[in-house]
């Protein structure tokens, strides 16, 4: 095997540590802006063909919350964090500090609160993984939307099939004290990232 290319397996071992440095780090940032504890529960990382994305968050006419991000730096790739309305309007009580169960849609300030946590927890996120492979990634404002799995995957489907045939997702559980949050974090480098020296060099991430 060409010494500068990994296996799936260590491919995915490489993944699997910088996710979760970037999410332990999305998190501590999200705590940060909340004045809360919030805590992850669990991470399950996978690698899929990328023509199941839509699929991952319920199916292609689903509704979904998501916040979407792009980054660029040393690589491109897209980040969304995508939640069933249910969950969103959950972390808005959270996030604009109401009782449970306030928040039943989207208006102009709960969206900016939802852009400012997809900023934070972006930003954090990307933090992590570029201070672990020592380059530079830069996320683009976050957009928020509230529309069907499949219409909001569109663009970042589009971009990664033009090289790629399978995308790594991260599911993630998190929370305060008794209250759970369910979300799906979707990482969707371009097939310039797992070419990065680091990644490429035997044995991975430090």
């Amino acid at each position: 095997m060409d010494k500068n290319q990994v296996s799936e397996t260590e491919e995915m071992a490489v993944w699997d540590g910088l996710v979760k440095k970037g999410m332990t780090n999305a998190i501590n940032g999200l705590s940060q802006m909340v004045g809360k504890d919030f805590q992850i529960n669990s991470i399950g990382i996978r690698k899929i063909p990328a023509k199941e994305m839509p699929y991952v968050l319920g199916g292609p006419e689903r509704m979904v919350i998501g916040v979407y991000i792009t980054f660029s730096g040393a690589s491109n790739g897209h980040i969304l964090l995508a939640h069933q309305p249910e969950f969103a309007y959950s972390i808005l009580d959270l996030l604009m500090g109401d009782p449970p169960g306030t928040c039943k849609s989207l208006d102009e300030m709960t969206q900016s609160a939802l852009g400012e946590m997809g900023n934070i927890t972006g930003t954090f996120f990307l933090n992590a993984v570029a201070d672990s492979l020592g380059i530079l990634l830069e996320p683009s404002p976050p957009v928020v939307l509230l529309e069907m799995a499949g219409a909001i995957l569109d663009i970042a489907l589009a971009e990664i099939l033009a090289e790629r045939d399978d995308v790594f997702i991260a599911e993630t559980s998190f929370g305060v004290s008794d209250q759970t949050i369910q979300g799906t974090f979707l990482i969707m480098p371009n097939a310039s990232f797992m070419k990065l020296p680091l990644i490429t060099a035997a044995g991975g991430v430090n």
